[in-house]
């Protein structure tokens, strides 16, 4: 079985040229959560669900020594480069509002609210106080209407500034925005001498979905949509899609041709390779799987799950040091015929 996280709001139709540039929706990868670097914490589990409808993360750490470490720790979210426009990536955002996941912290069960940071990234350059300074931080891709709709909002001289100095141009909207929008949930987290602490929280998935033309043109080495993250897949194999999905997928094609297919895809990308800055391996990591119905296929590179239910597989590994993300592809079966 072929088993970072995202799933998208428009369709695709894969394997027809240019349409697949015009009607897919762009997807990034998400995690979890981010420690500053130390040798006194533990890892000892981390039990991760990754569903359709949601991704659910639940960690037990320990400090090793015998004083409190007192720690920042940070969810990021992904990257946007908001130089991409509205329409060219189409994002599909859970939600349109800034908690764009609908992100949900527990410490010890307890629920804590975390500070939520927006920073505005150009060429490497952190200038957030600049455009904070003229309200641009209000242009994001979520909030209702397009950038220029936006931008008459600020302030004229302000937003010339902004344009002479490159980080608004012209592009699909006159007012495009230049840079990253990088942005993470944190709080400071207390680790007493030699006691377990419990986080656990809850996020939803930021997938992308697409309809399938060609079955054939779907390789599993590469996204099936669009993935709009830097980073290359150093593996070539993104999704290690088996032979009997592939035959499953083929015989509904054969039955049922386009437009009348009845399986879509669905992409996940869960990023565990990443600032892992505890000490050690993770004890205990324990996968699981929610395929979300009986009739869906699913496919991703992960060594040893085992189905449990109708919809889940699972697997637990010992003294876990992550090699590879998790990406995830699910093909989701409609109700017609």
């Amino acid at each position: 079985m072929g088993v970072r996280a995202a799933v998208w709001g428009l369709l695709a139709l894969l394997g027809c040229g240019p349409a697949l540039a015009n009607d897919s929706t762009g997807f990034l990868g998400t995690g979890g959560i981010e420690l500053a670097r130390t040798d006194a914490i533990e890892m000892r589990s981390e039990d991760l669900r990754i569903g359709l409808d949601e991704i659910r993360v639940s960690y037990v750490f320990r400090n090793v020594t015998d004083k409190p470490v007192d720690t920042l720790v940070a969810f990021p979210l992904p990257d946007i480069d908001l130089s991409r426009g509205l329409t060219e990536a189409a994002w599909g955002f859970p939600q349109q509002v800034d908690d764009f996941l609908g992100f949900r912290l527990w410490i010890d069960d307890q629920p804590v609210q975390p500070a939520l940071e927006r920073r505005a990234i150009f060429k490497g350059r952190d200038v957030t106080d600049r455009v904070a300074a003229a309200g641009a931080l209000a242009l994001v891709p979520w909030a209702a209407g397009a950038y220029d709709q936006i931008a008459k909002t600020l302030d004229p001289a302000a937003l010339a500034r902004l344009r002479a100095d490159g980080l608004i141009q012209a592009g699909e909207d006159d007012n495009t925005p230049q840079w990253r929008l990088r942005a993470r949930y944190h709080w400071r987290q207390i680790f007493p001498p030699g006691r377990d602490v419990r986080v656990r929280h809850v996020y939803r998935p930021f997938v992308g979905t697409a309809l399938i033309g060609r079955v054939a043109s779907i390789d599993g080495r590469k996204a099936v949509g669009r993935y709009l993250g830097d980073r290359p897949d150093p593996s070539g194999d993104r999704y290690c899609l088996d032979a009997a999905t592939r035959r499953t997928l083929a015989a509904a094609q054969a039955k049922h041709p386009p437009p009348a297919m009845p399986y879509s895809a669905a992409e996940i990308e869960y990023i565990v390779t990443t600032a892992r800055n505890w000490r050690g391996p993770i004890g205990r990591f324990h996968l699981t799987i929610d395929k979300g119905a009986p009739d869906n296929l699913v496919s991703l590179c992960w060594n040893g799950l085992t189905k449990t239910g109708p919809t889940t597989f699972e697997s637990t590994i010992t003294d876990f040091v992550p090699d590879r993300d998790i990406r995830l592809l699910v093909f989701v079966r409609s109700q017609a015929p």
